[in-house]
This record gives structure tokens, C-alpha cells and sequence, in this order.
């Protein structure tokens, strides 16, 4: 039984890990230079529970398929996640301007 414990948490940790690199490659999809998308993806990570983070990577998928950057941020900020909305907005202001919200 005690082996349950462990697996568990690399399952967990696993998840978070696969949802970080989906958003990073999908906020450079949209057009968020790497460096932005990175900056994002760790302030994300620290703003957001991993049950969060993933909902968010799942919503990206369609955000990926915007016709736009513009647009594609735009989606980002309508997903049905408040706390995702919030720390998507508060990161990416500080990865693009240094300051922190």
C-alpha cells in the first residue's frame, strides 16, 4: 500500500509537467515569442493549482486555432475558469513589463 502514495503524486506531478508544455508550445502557436511564453508558463504555474493549470491547457486547444494572436488572447480571457482568467491577464503583464500584479 505504501507504494500508492508515491505513484500517485508522479502521476500528478506528470500532468502538471505534460500541461506546461502544452501551454508553452501553444502560447507560441498564437504568436507569444518563446521567451514570453516561458515567463508565463512558470508564473502560471505558481498563480495556478494543477487541476487549474490543466483546464487551461485543455482550453487552449481552440485558442491555438484562432486566426489571430489578438484573437487568440482574446479566447484566452473567456474561458470559463476565473482564477485562470485572472492569472493569465497578471502574467502576461508581468512577463511583458517586469511588473508584478
Amino acid at each position: 500500500m505504501r507504494w500508492l502514495m508515491p505513484a500517485s503524486v508522479a502521476a500528478l506531478a506528470a500532468c502538471a509537467t505534460a500541461a506546461r508544455v502544452t501551454l508553452e508550445d501553444r502560447f507560441q502557436a498564437i504568436g507569444i515569442p518563446e521567451g514570453t511564453a516561458l515567463c508565463m508558463v512558470d508564473d502560471l504555474d505558481e498563480r495556478l493549482s494543477d487541476d487549474d493549470l490543466q483546464d487551461l491547457a485543455r482550453y487552449t486547444l481552440s485558442v491555438a486555432r484562432a486566426p489571430s494572436t489578438l484573437e487568440a488572447v482574446r479566447a484566452l480571457m473567456r474561458i470559463d475558469n476565473p482564477r485562470a482568467v485572472t492569472a493569465v491577464g497578471k502574467s502576461a503583464v508581468q512577463c511583458v513589463t517586469g511588473f508584478r500584479l
